[in-house]
């Protein structure tokens, strides 16, 4: 029954632990304090039971709400005899130990005594049975009543003359005063490792806490979350109110109070508090409470400190109890530990910012590279052209002047296209923010390829549009961009007369826009790189020819920058497709 109970409370999400002591009560109190329980559930399985259970555990617990669950075949005991049974049934149990213990001693000592033996070894197995008793009971007093009922016994049983109380020896004066001594003794010794034995469970349990502190921690993604998986562990471990100050701008932030009931809240903190956390996050030394320095203060305070770098300052409601010996290590430790993975955070960012940093370094030089060196063809092919115009346009046929005229076109034309890519990486890498208006696709789709390449006369485009009205929300000039950068891509790479098919259509909450041609497509070598900055291809794919490599690459660039994915494939029986999804826009 109790193993199907089990079952089902884990099933509904409870966690099922196991706890030892030899007291119950006093261990399930212990329990509680340490996990900072604030209710507990008790099932009653008999009226004196339940009776002892509540009332040792309201006196042990007085901050937690106890709840009996009553058995139905319990009845009501009047309150007098609910105390008095409590009582008595805590003598009676060390009695019953007591008095177990001693006539086993008895028993063996009567053994000993018809077998001959001195009765130094009876004195020995009074002794132990002293011992036993001291460490079986709860209180020290029945220690002592074993150590007088020893005395008696071994007086009335094995002293000449047997059967009466009195001592014809004095030496046996010292034995029973050493008795007593051993008595009182040995009741302190297992007092002591009672304590020993609840020391050893805080100890275990502050060092479960802190490997949780330690797997959470490194689990933790923000800085926020470090702080607050850093104060819950704390306030596990102190069950004790904690006030955290971050750093913002190289200084305190407000601070935030954290309760041990669960709340966190902004709450003003008196000046003189303000102080110490800013004197503690200036000096890097703790202060407050229990400290050489600012020691009227209820709290404490400890910086987050690793190296040289400070990453906060935690308060501690001391409540006028100093922390213990392991308290004090396994604080030290956690917010160490936290300490430690903000510096590791700050390293990685530094590594990230520099290869960032190293990245844009290395773009900036291949850009200039690739302009100055792209820029000089079209220049110097528009320069030759003015100078032929300029001195010999009466000598030219009309033919040969139009040809003149169109070649500066295209080459001026290349230029504006890029300038245009040069003004929209620059854009997106400044993080300027994108101009989005809700704009129905078709449309936008239908004005870009008025912009594209002018030989695209000597292609077929084909457009197929959904019927349905489709709208998403997009930077226009920077969209209109991407259609023309793909489809300047087609024009520039399949033969005359290839057909050039523009689509649109509803996928889910997307809009796909779909560009395929069919010239000879893009090479399995060629395809993983077909969006990387300054790729020209080895077969004449992507910018290729008098092209920087960055169209695709910026492409790929502004539909991110709308949350939308950008992909190239293959088409059969051959041809090269690219598709790009954006967000729909619903009409309300």
């Amino acid at each position: 029954m109790l193993k199907e109970n089990i079952e089902l409370s884990e099933s509904l999400g409870a966690s099922f632990k196991e706890i030892y002591g030899e007291d119950v009560i006093m261990t399930i109190a212990d329990y509680a304090k340490a996990n900072h329980i604030t209710d507990l559930y008790i099932g009653m399985s008999g009226q004196d039971r339940k009776q002892t259970v509540s009332k040792r555990l309201t006196k042990l617990l007085p901050d937690i709400d106890i709840h009996i669950i009553p058995d139905e075949r319990s009845e009501l005991q009047p309150s007098g005899l609910r105390n008095r049974r409590e009582t008595e049934r805590y003598i009676i149990k060390d009695t019953m130990k007591l008095i177990f213990i001693m006539t086993i001693a008895t028993i063996v000592s009567l053994l000993f005594y018809h077998s001959s033996y001195s009765n130094a070894n009876i004195i020995t197995v009074y002794i132990l049975a002293v011992l036993v008793a001291s460490i079986m009971t709860s209180e020290k007093r029945f220690g002592v009543l074993a150590a007088v009922l020893y005395i008696l016994l071994f007086n009335f049983l094995f002293i000449d003359p047997r059967f009466t109380l009195r001592v014809y020896d004095p030496s046996y004066m010292v034995t029973y005063f050493v008795s007593i001594c051993a008595a009182v003794l040995t009741g302190t010794l297992s007092a002591q490792m009672k304590e020993s034995m609840k020391n050893a469970k805080d100890s275990a349990y502050q060092a479960r806490v802190l490997l949780n502190a330690t797997k959470l921690l490194e689990k933790a993604e923000t800085e926020d979350e470090l702080f607050t998986i850093t104060v819950n562990q704390l306030i596990q471990l102190l069950g004790r109110d904690i006030v955290l100050f971050s750093i913002e701008d190289n200084r305190l932030s407000s601070p935030i109070h954290h309760h041990v009931r669960g709340q966190s809240e902004t709450e003003s903190m008196s000046e003189s508090d303000i102080e110490i956390a800013n004197w503690v996050y200036k000096n890097r030394t703790r202060a407050g409470a229990f400290t050489g320095r600012f020691s009227d203060s209820c709290y404490q305070f400890l910086a987050m400190i690793t190296g040289e770098e400070v990453y906060g300052v935690i308060a501690i409601d001391m409540n006028d109890r100093e922390f213990t010996e392991v308290e004090q290590t396994i604080l030290l430790s956690i917010i160490g530990e936290c300490s430690i993975r903000m510096e590791n955070r700050r390293i990685a960012r530094e590594r990230e910012n520099a290869v960032i940093l190293a990245e844009s370094e290395r773009f900036r030089a291949n850009l200039l590279r690739s302009i100055s060196h792209d820029l000089r063809t079209p220049l110097t092919s528009i320069s030759g052209d003015a100078y032929t115009l300029m001195n010999s346009e009466s000598e030219l046929s009309h033919d040969e002047r139009l040809q003149i005229y169109t070649d500066v076109y295209d080459d001026s034309m290349w230029l504006i296209n890029m300038v245009e890519n040069l003004l929209s990486i620059s854009k997106l890498n400044e993080g300027v923010k994108l101009n989005k208006t809700a704009e129905v696709l078709e449309d936008v789709l239908e004005e870009a390829l008025k912009h594209v390449d002018r030989h695209v006369s000597e292609h077929k485009i084909v457009k197929c549009f959904d019927h349905e009205f489709l709208m998403a929300e997009m930077d226009t000039r920077l969209i209109m961009q991407v259609v023309v950068n793909i489809v300047n891509n087609a024009i520039k790479y399949s033969s005359e007369h290839s057909t050039i098919r523009v689509s649109d259509e509803r996928d889910g909450g997307d809009i796909v826009v779909r560009i395929e041609d069919d010239g000879p497509g893009i090479s399995d070598e060629d395809l993983p790189h077909i969006f990387d900055s300054f790729y020209t291809g080895h077969h004449s794919v992507a910018d290729a020819g008098r092209s920087l490599g960055l169209g695709l690459s910026l492409s790929k660039s502004i539909i991110e920058a709308h949350g939308g994915s950008i992909t190239a494939y293959n088409v059969k029986p051959h041809g090269a497709g690219f598709s790009f999804r954006l967000k729909i826009k619903e009409i309300a």
